[in-house]
This record gives C-alpha cells, sequence and structure tokens, in this order.
C-alpha cells in the first residue's frame, strides 16, 4: 500500500478524489510517490517522483482516474531499466495495488520535483513530440541530487533494492 501525494493542481483534476490527511506509512520499497502536472508544448503529463529515492517517471496526462495503474506499470518499467531483480520488481508492483490519495508533505521533494520538471521540458523539447518518457525519464534519474546527498536516483534506487534482496 502506498500513497499518491498529489499537488492542489491535480487534485483539483482529480475529480470527486478526497484525499486521506494522514494516510498510513507506505509498505513498498520506494515509499510514496509525489505527483504533479507538467505541460511542454500541447504535450501533458505527470511527473511523479519517489519520496525514499525519488526515482522519477513521466505518465500521459490523460484518463486521470487510471494514474495510478499506470504509474504502478511505468515504476516497473523504470526498475526493469535500472536491472532490479525480477522478484523485487514483483513485490513492488504487488504493494503499489493498493493506494489512496493524499496531498505533499513535503517541499524539499517538491523542490526536487520541480528541478526534475525543467530538465524533462529542455530534454523533451531537443527531443520533439515523439520523445520516448522512459528514455527522458532515465535521463532525470541520472542527475545527482542534494536530499539524497547528491546521489542520482537511478544508483540510489539500485541500492536500495540490493540492500532488499
Amino acid at each position: 500500500m502506498y500513497t499518491i501525494r498529489c499537488t492542489q493542481r491535480l487534485l483539483a483534476r482529480l475529480s470527486g478524489s478526497t484525499p486521506d490527511v494522514d494516510a498510513p506509512r507506505s509498505t513498498t520499497a520506494l515509499g510514496d510517490w509525489y505527483a504533479n502536472t507538467i505541460t511542454v508544448g500541447r504535450l501533458r503529463l505527470i511527473l511523479c517522483t519517489s519520496e525514499r529515492t525519488l526515482l522519477t517517471v513521466l505518465i500521459p496526462a490523460k484518463d486521470l482516474r487510471s494514474l495510478p495503474d499506470r504509474l504502478r506499470d511505468a515504476v516497473a518499467r523504470m526498475l526493469i531499466r535500472l536491472e532490479v531483480p525480477p522478484g523485487e520488481i514483483a513485490r513492488e508492483k504487488r504493494e503499489m495495488m493498493w493506494h489512496q490519495l493524499g496531498r505533499t508533505a513535503s517541499r524539499q521533494i517538491l523542490g526536487s520535483m520541480n528541478d526534475f520538471a525543467f530538465l524533462a521540458e529542455t530534454y523533451i523539447r531537443d527531443d520533439g513530440p515523439a520523445a520516448d518518457l522512459d528514455d527522458i525519464a532515465m535521463l532525470l534519474n541520472r542527475a545527482p541530487c542534494r536530499p539524497i546527498e547528491y546521489q542520482s536516483p537511478d544508483r540510489f534506487t539500485q541500492a536500495i533494492f540490493r540492500r532488499a534482496s
């Protein structure tokens, strides 16, 4: 079980959703996921970042009701790219079957997400409208981040899963 911590802007778009203020701790290795909308030209996306490792994925902003399922699939694809053991990926996907919505709780993560949004916009504009979102996310995940002691999210995530297995 985990919480998708949405910005106010995204919560407003998720009509009929009431965030849980007192969300219990996540049971996933990557912790809760923070989500915000970004727009690059005509492309509307949801930028999602792991609370624990700052691993980031990009998801098209269509059909917001399916956001939890598409987030789970995008995380699994990213973990496969990072060569996380299949058993650990299956466990993470299983734990991500149950979710709830919550409000953001960390300005530090939101600050990192702003940096990722700026980088994503630059990479997408360079690659054009046919940019592969998973490739863009891989580039984002190689950037060193202050909140995780200047490690990159991809390496920090790999280390978390190495310790877990």
